[in-house]
């Protein structure tokens, strides 16, 4: 009787914990969203709440829906934070805090000195584009768990779950050779994922900045390996050695100096050319859903070969002047196995530094893209 005592006393204190949080939470906001020029009622609105917050971040409450997708909302969330405290002038160690103890940092954001300055409008294109791919991937994913569960109720001939990629020792060559044909903007993709030895297990992440673990590159300046591991699968992928730089699972994604990186790695439930043309499709139909920022969008032929597909699309950035950007997105898949890994690398010219092009030199040279500077 007495440990049933103690366990009831231990249930509602941590009931009354999380209320108490909760609580707080919900003032912080409240505190917030006055302080950004919002209701401040919205904070005890379910969804509503969010859309604001996506609001005062990003600019555009309706995108708060990205964070139903699968796997985007991972994303969404973390850019989320580094937006938000963005918004009001601070750096990437305050967005840490706010992501893993947002009870502590957000209060302090909201009763604090700092002034709101409005959405940051930093990286949005790449983080947008991160959050579509990984939720198109998702859902599909979450869609072929869906079918393959019922037709094994049905047929009663399957009672075991698909096959993901076998784990994989020996990662010392990743991304290799391309074709030479200069002719074409891009025509490789980086050899299968050979061999995969002597590497430690790395475990799950869900970090960002400098909680990370990277690896250097010899011979790059602006990249570092990073372990993706979604439980099934281990594999180290190069990635932008960025503040900004996000891992979780099987997924990563960067942004530094107008090029975005992400990547993931899972299971491969079409042929590649299928998977990389359904990636295209929807990061084409979130641009069209919003014409105030992107214009003439084209996508040019699929390359596919051994292992490997890709596409690039092409599109004018509407700047906040109304001046048309030119930027590419190049999306990629490579077969590992039984497996996959998809990658998503765009250049944002609008945000394009003096270092742009020597960054995505590096990414084309990492990833074996074929790429002509002309």
């Amino acid at each position: 009787m007495a440990g049933v005592g103690v366990a009831v006393v231990f249930i509602l204190m941590f009931i009354l914990v999380v209320f108490a949080i909760c609580v707080v939470m919900i003032i912080a906001e409240w505190k917030l969203f006055k302080k950004a020029g919002q209701p401040g009622w919205a904070a005890i609105v379910p969804f509503y709440n969010a859309y604001v917050l996506t609001k005062i971040t990003w600019g555009n409450g309706w995108l708060f829906l990205l964070g139903f997708l699968p796997l985007g909302n991972i994303i969404f969330l973390i850019f989320t934070w580094i937006k938000l405290a963005k918004a009001f002038g601070k750096g990437g160690g305050y967005a840490a805090g706010l992501f893993f103890v947002p009870f502590v940092f957000l209060p302090m954001l909201a009763f604090g000195g700092a002034a709101y300055q409005g959405p940051d409008q930093g990286s949005k294109k790449g983080a947008l584009i991160a959050c579509a791919v990984l939720g198109g991937i998702g859902v599909l994913l979450y869609g072929l768990l869906l079918i393959t569960a019922v037709t094994a109720g049905v047929t009663q001939m399957r009672d075991t779950p698909p096959v993901y990629m076998e784990d994989h020792d020996d990662m010392d060559d990743l991304y290799e050779d391309g074709y030479d044909d200069q002719d074409d903007l891009y025509e490789d993709s980086y050899d299968d994922y050979d061999n995969y030895d002597d590497q430690d297990d790395y475990g799950d992440y869900g970090d960002i900045g400098s909680d990370v673990e990277r690896t250097p590159i010899e011979g790059y300046n602006y990249f570092v390996n990073v372990m993706l591991d979604n439980g099934d699968t281990q594999v180290s992928v190069p990635v932008p050695d960025s503040e900004y730089l996000a891992a979780s699972g099987g997924a990563a994604s960067a942004v530094l100096d107008g090029v975005s990186v992400s990547v993931y790695a899972g299971y491969k439930y079409a042929d590649l050319p299928e998977m990389v043309s359904d990636s295209v499709e929807s990061t084409c139909d979130l641009m069209e859903s919003m014409p105030e920022y992107y214009a003439d969008i084209t996508v040019d032929e699929m390359i596919a070969g051994d292992g490997f597909a890709l596409q690039q699309i092409n599109y004018n950035y509407i700047n906040w002047d109304g001046e048309k950007i030119p930027c590419i997105e190049i999306i990629k898949c490579d077969q590992v196995d039984d497996g996959m890994v998809m990658l998503d690398l765009s250049v944002d010219n609008s945000s394009a530094t003096e270092n742009t092009q020597t960054i995505f030199e590096e990414a084309c040279a990492l990833y074996g893209i074929d790429f002509s500077f002309d």
